[in-house]
């Protein structure tokens, strides 16, 4: 803080000493002032202030008198122009149409025929095979010392065995056999008379009807039985003499109808 005050101090007295000195010296001249050039504002243009033109007032609509509608004039009408007669056409021919046929009526659909029940069978069992054997098939040949057997097989509609059917002989000479004691549906008949005519009195007990063979003969067969089965001595039926040996043997089918 000292130290400032004497830097303040040591200014003032320069400045004290600068003065006198100056004061000493010969007097300078007096500066001549130079004139001031005075510039003259210029002035503004006036801003137009904007006027409102009042709206005239408005005015009355003026009433307009009603006028008198004039009366309506009668207008004539035309008469109308003359429409020329057409001249007269001649009057078209009528044709003769041919009256239609109607529609034939349709035929009726004949119904279906009532399905035909199958009759019962007359029999319960028929003869499916008869023949007698040959000179190849009775045991080496038809003669004398040859077998003289009724062969004898029972089947049912599906062609299967039946045991226990019993066959009976109806020719004077009576006879029968069961099926089943020569193998399934078999049965034989030994020809030791004469002669034989087959057919099926009962199965398990219980009658049956049945067709009747015709007459199988040990000593003489009919022709149809052995035409063409003995060579030369009967070729047809029709040429067919018997024949010296006396022994015959036959197979006979019986097959149930249900």
């Amino acid at each position: 803080m000292a130290r400032s005050t004497r830097f303040i101090c040591l200014a003032v007295l320069t400045g004290l000493l600068a003065m006198l000195l100056a004061g000493c010296g010969p007097a300078e001249p007096a500066a001549t002032p130079t004139p001031t050039k005075t510039v003259t504002p210029t002035a503004l243009p006036a801003t137009a202030t904007p006027t409102t033109t009042p709206s005239p007032p408005p005015s009355a609509t003026p009433t307009v008198a009603p006028t008198d509608t004039p009366e309506p004039t009668a207008t004539e009408t035309p008469a109308p122009p003359a429409t020329a007669t057409p001249a007269p056409q001649p009057t078209p021919t009528a044709v003769a149409v041919a009256p239609t046929a109607p529609p034939a009526a349709p035929t009726a659909t004949p119904a279906p025929a009532a399905p035909t029940n199958t009759p019962a069978p007359a029999v319960d069992f028929v003869i499916a095979e008869l023949r007698a054997l040959g000179l190849d098939e009775n045991n080496g040949g038809i003669e004398l010392g040859g077998q003289r057997n009724i062969y004898i097989t029972v089947l049912d509609a599906a062609g299967n065995p039946i045991d226990g059917a019993l066959l009976v002989n109806t020719a004077p000479y009576p006879g029968q056999a069961v099926t089943g004691d020569k193998g399934p549906g078999k049965a034989e008949i030994l020809m030791d008379r004469e002669e034989f005519r087959l057919k099926v009195e009962s199965v398990g007990g219980q009658p049956v009807s049945s067709e009747t063979s015709r007459t199988m003969s040990l000593v003489a067969p009919v022709p149809a039985d052995i035409a063409g089965k003995l060579g030369d001595t009967c070729p047809t039926v029709d040429n067919c003499p018997l024949p010296p040996y006396k022994h015959f043997s036959y197979v006979i089918v019986f097959r149930r109808t249900y």
